[in-house]
C-alpha cells in the first residue's frame, strides 16, 4: 500500500516516468493481492487450528481489498470500453498530431460510437474564427498546454491547435484540434493521443473528448445567445429612433 500511496502522488505532480510509475503500480498490486491470499489462507488455518490471529489476518484481507479495488475498476473498464488510445471524431481523416506518435491498430467506429455517442464532428452556425476562438480559451481553462496553434486569420479559412493534456493519474496525452469552414458557418475535429504507448486507456481520451465538445457546445450557445441579444437591441433602437424621426416631422 505505501508503494502505491509514494507512487500515485510523484506521477500525477510528473516527479516520475510514466514506466517507472507503472512498475510501481505492478508491484504494489502485486503485493496487495499476495496480502490478501495470505490473508484468507490464515483464515482457513485459524478455522481449522483455533489459534489466535484473526486480527492480523483481517487487517492484511482488508488492505489488500482496498489496494486492488482501483485495479479492478480498471480490468472493468479495459472490458467492457473500448480503447481510445488515439481515438478521433474524424476517423477518416483526423486532425495532425505533433508528438503522440499514434495508434498503429484499426479502431472500429460503431463500437466507439456506441461507448462514446458524442464523438463526433461538431457543426456550429458561427464564423470559424470564432469557433477557434471559443475553442482555444476553452482547453486553456481545462489547464491544457499549447503546444502548436494556427489561428484563422480570416473567416471561412481553417486553423489547427495542438495541446497536452494529463489524465488524473498523471499520464501525458495530445489533443489536436482542426477547425474548418462548413457548408453553413464552421465545423471541429477533434483527436487524442496517449504519448506513452499502452494498449488501452480505459477510455480516457474519449472521456476527454467528449467533456470538451460538451463544455464547447455551452459557450457557442452562449455566444449566439449573446449576439441575438445585441441584435434585438439595436433593433429596437433603430426603431425608436425612427419613430422619433416621424414624430419631428408630423410637427
Amino acid at each position: 500500500m505505501a508503494v502505491l500511496a509514494v507512487s500515485v502522488p510523484l506521477h500525477i505532480f510528473d516527479l516520475v516516468a510514466s514506466n517507472v510509475f507503472e512498475i510501481s503500480l505492478a508491484i504494489g498490486f502485486s503485493a496487495a493481492l499476495l496480502a490478501l491470499l495470505l490473508g484468507i489462507l490464515a483464515y482457513v488455518r485459524l478455522w481449522f487450528t483455533g489459534d489466535r490471529g484473526w486480527r492480523p489476518a483481517s487487517l492484511g484481507v482488508a488492505l489488500g481489498l482496498v489496494c486492488l479495488t482501483p485495479a479492478a475498476y480498471a480490468g472493468y473498464l479495459a472490458f467492457t470500453l473500448p480503447s481510445t488510445a488515439d481515438v478521433s471524431t474524424a476517423l477518416l481523416s483526423p486532425p495532425d498530431l505533433i508528438m503522440a506518435r499514434g495508434a498503429t491498430a484499426e479502431i472500429d467506429p460503431e463500437l466507439i460510437l456506441v461507448s462514446y455517442p458524442n464523438l463526433i464532428t461538431r457543426f456550429y452556425q458561427i464564423p470559424t474564427t470564432v469557433l477557434f476562438e471559443l475553442a482555444e480559451k476553452q482547453a486553456r481553462q481545462r489547464g491544457w498546454q499549447v503546444i502548436g496553434s494556427m489561428a484563422p486569420e480570416a473567416e471561412g479559412e481553417g486553423g489547427s491547435l495542438n495541446a497536452l493534456r494529463r489524465s488524473l493519474l498523471g499520464w501525458s496525452n495530445e489533443m489536436a484540434m482542426r477547425v474548418a469552414p462548413g457548408p453553413v458557418g464552421a465545423l471541429i475535429d477533434l483527436r487524442a493521443a496517449s504519448l506513452h504507448a499502452t494498449p488501452h486507456d480505459l477510455g480516457d481520451n474519449g472521456r476527454a473528448i467528449e467533456g470538451f465538445l460538451r463544455a464547447l457546445d455551452q459557450s457557442v450557445t452562449e455566444y449566439i445567445q449573446r449576439n441575438m441579444a445585441f441584435t434585438d437591441d439595436d433593433a429596437q433602437e433603430t426603431v425608436v429612433e425612427g419613430l422619433e424621426g416621424d414624430g419631428l416631422e408630423g410637427e
